[in-house]
């Protein structure tokens, strides 16, 4: 990077900001790098004092040769404007030029003073002085020169390390907070969480997360940052955003300048970016085989659009990696949380059938000599005391069967109380011939074990009203979790009724609407149901807190 365009991140004025320190350093002490130099240009002088100034206000230097009590630093803590070309003042020269005035006021008697300058531009000024006349000659002066060249490679050297720290600080910031990956194994992030915490994060206006599917269409499925372009859910042929296709198929970055007219980058501005975007970066990540994606990063601000360094933009592909990473650690978990849902529900398939095995093949054969044995005691074929302790005994058995189906249909090892009333739900609408769909969003929010259980109970009783008196072809169930919450919405296409007819009676009626109504009031959680005969059906609405 351009030493000027270092100097463009600091203000510019004409006083310079000095330093007084010893020309031998203490034991343990470190100088600085302007301290040595400066240090080292008195020690091969006759000068009492030298120093180095910045006229951007940046921190300068003056150092006293050892022993020197005259000239404080606090009287020469204000420079002259730097000269044009070195300058030597000596006692008995005109005293007319602002050096020579300043050189006078301080008695000064002799003084060597060199521009330290880049290119064309005038950065500060290094010299040295005396109060004792011809103390300093034009040997000086090339000594002077060349430490204002050693200057120059010092200030570009400290001022790249800056930015580099800054750099540093960014990328920290965001890999071991916004990108940590323990926490992405404990709770795996959507890409709207990923964008979020990349966009408070990063020092850029906005950033947005791109995801190119099989047919080559990229869409934009997240944004973060300060005020991101409203474009969430919208899709893009790639083959008509060539700077795009172009970073996924390097795996390198594309840096875009609107400012400037780039016909090449138009696409993608009036596409990805919001019309006041100064610079775009378009930085590709890897999620495995079928998913690619493209971090980018929009700026608006006209202070932020220096030439973005090479260090920086590989600073920015390691954090568009490590999306990649957390982006497929979320993959491989939720494909494993699928696994796991799927051997469970596989389990529960294989209890229900056990358990109609059980009931069906045991059951009816203890039923078939239930009924044979109570034949014959009707008919007096058999001694009634021998053939009523069969009849007991074939009666334990049939109960015992039964009680043994209840308990491995019922038994759902590592499943909780939604799946629980998921297979109940499943087995009452299908025995009525009502289809059923259940949608399940994906959460990572704990939640306590009593509303889950309250909840089910809950669910199970809406079903068995359904099942019961709505004459439903098709029952719709919704399981969200909107700000730390649970919600579950039940709808079916069933009849409908009068919920003013639906109040408790002496008959029983209405005591499960009531049931449901108290078990959620229990736990902080409300219950509405919303009918009426013959439209739409009953939507039945239930939430709690998680927690």
């Amino acid at each position: 990077m351009a030493l000027s365009a270092l100097l463009d991140e600091r203000p510019t004025g004409l006083r310079a900001h000095v330093l007084d320190v010893p020309a031998t350093d203490s034991a343990g002490e470190v100088s600085s790098p302007y301290e040595d130099l400066v240090s080292s240009l008195l020690e091969g002088s006759g000068a009492d004092l030298g120093w180095l100034a910045w006229r951007d206000n940046a921190e300068g230097v003056v150092v006293r040769r050892q022993g020197i009590s005259v000239l404080p630093p606090s009287t020469i803590a204000d420079f002259p404007d730097s000269p044009l070309d070195a300058l030597r003042v000596v006692d008995g020269g005109l005293w007319t030029g602002p050096w020579e005035l300043w050189c006078r006021d301080r008695g000064i008697l002799s003084c060597l003073v060199v521009p330290v300058r880049h290119e064309s531009e005038i950065l500060g000024t290094i010299g040295l002085a005396s109060c004792r006349a011809g103390a300093l000659d034009d040997l000086g002066i090339q000594r002077l020169q060349l430490g204002a060249q050693l200057a120059i490679q010092t200030r570009r050297d400290e001022l790249r390390l800056t930015s580099l720290r800054r750099l540093f600080d960014e990328v920290s910031r965001t890999l071991e907070n916004a990108l940590a990956v323990d926490r992405a194994l404990r709770f795996p992030p959507t890409y709207r969480e990923i964008a979020r915490a990349v966009g408070e994060s990063l020092d850029a206006t906005y950033c947005q997360i791109a995801i190119r599917d099989a047919r080559q269409v990229l869409t934009i499925r997240a944004a973060g940052g300060h005020r991101p372009p409203r474009k969430i859910g919208t899709a893009y042929p790639l083959k008509s955003l060539r700077r795009c296709a172009r970073a996924l198929h390097n795996r390198r970055a594309e840096v875009l300048r609107f400012s400037r007219q780039d016909a090449a980058s138009e696409p993608e501005r009036l596409a990805l970016f919001s019309p006041t975007t100064k610079t775009g970066v378009l930085l590709p990540f890897f999620a495995g085989p079928r998913t690619q994606g493209l971090l980018i990063l929009g700026e608006e601000r006209e202070s932020r659009c220096q030439p973005l360094s090479a260090e920086r933009v590989a600073i920015l592909e390691l954090v568009a990696s490590r999306i990649g990473h957390i982006v497929r650690i979320s993959r491989r978990l939720e494909y494993e949380r699928m696994g796991d849902r799927r051997r469970q529900r596989q389990l529960t398939v294989e209890r229900q059938r056990l358990a109609r095995d059980l009931h069906d093949n045991v059951g009816q054969a203890l039923s078939a000599l239930l009924v044979q044995i109570r034949c014959a005691i009707s008919e007096g074929e058999a001694g009634r005391e021998e053939l009523q302790v069969l009849d007991s005994a074939a009666a334990r058995a049939l109960d015992g069967a039964r009680a043994l189906a209840y308990g491995i249909g019922r038994l759902e090892r590592g499943a909780g109380a939604l799946e629980e009333a998921r297979s109940y739900a499943e087995t009452m609408l299908r025995s009525v011939h009502c289809r059923l769909s259940w949608v399940e969003e994906r959460t990572d929010l704990p939640i306590a074990g009593r509303t889950l259980r309250e909840i089910g109970h809950v669910i199970k009783e809406s079903i068995t009203n359904i099942v019961r008196h709505a004459r439903a072809t098709s029952v719709r169930i919704r399981v969200e979790y909107p700000d730390g919450r649970i919600r579950v919405s039940i709808h079916d296409d069933g009849v409908g009724f009068v919920q003013a007819q639906a109040r408790p009676s002496s008959d029983g009626r209405g005591l499960g609407l009531l049931g449901s109504f108290e078990r959620l009031a229990r736990i902080g959680g409300t219950f509405d149901v919303r009918s009426a005969p013959n439209v739409g059906g009953t939507l039945v609405l239930i939430e709690a807190r998680t927690a």
